[in-house]
């Protein structure tokens, strides 16, 4: 019986051992080591060879939708508008259609001609100006409680530490 036990353990350690071995990644660095190009798993992005320029501009126009954005056509150019997501429901009349003055600093969009990605600072609609600067450090995944939400914890996560959970 001891040595029937004893064939089993040394079977499941010998199987275990075996399902451990890398054998289905002969030629590939290791997960993490440069292969993924710092996007992350199953993503590809190429190298950006030229810097991005970015630009203090002043649009004024339509708020219309473009490929699922909310952007603004200027002549031939298209401004892909940033504002905060939390404002469409509280700024009276910042819906489709609007006719906006939006002041911000805008950038090429790469490999997609005569279009621009545009950071708004300052918003005017109504007869009304909002400043938005502040409410970009305020909101979105890193704001507030630094890292909570997924499992981060949070600063009020309980942890020692906080943040993202001792991962810094």
């Amino acid at each position: 019986m001891k040595k029937a036990l004893i064939a089993v353990a040394i079977a499941f350690i010998t199987l275990g051992a075996a399902s451990a071995q890398p054998f289905s990644r002969q030629n590939q660095a290791p997960y993490g080591m440069g292969q993924m190009n710092g996007a992350g798993r199953g993503f590809f992005f190429a190298q950006q060879t030229a810097p991005i320029v970015v630009e203090k501009v002043t649009v004024e126009g339509k708020l219309e939708l473009v490929s699922g954005r909310v952007a603004i056509k200027q002549d031939a150019k298209t401004y892909f508008v940033m504002i905060p997501g939390h404002l469409y429901g509280f700024i009276d009349g910042l819906k489709e259609g609007a006719t906006v003055k939006i002041e911000g600093y805008a950038h090429a969009v790469p490999n997609v001609k005569d279009s621009f990605a545009l950071r708004a600072s300052t918003l005017a609609i109504n007869g009304k100006t909002y400043d938005l600067g502040q409410t970009a450090a305020t909101v979105g995944p890193m704001g507030g409680m630094m890292g909570g939400g997924m499992m981060g914890g949070g600063m009020m996560g309980g942890r020692k530490g906080g943040g993202m959970g001792n991962r810094w």
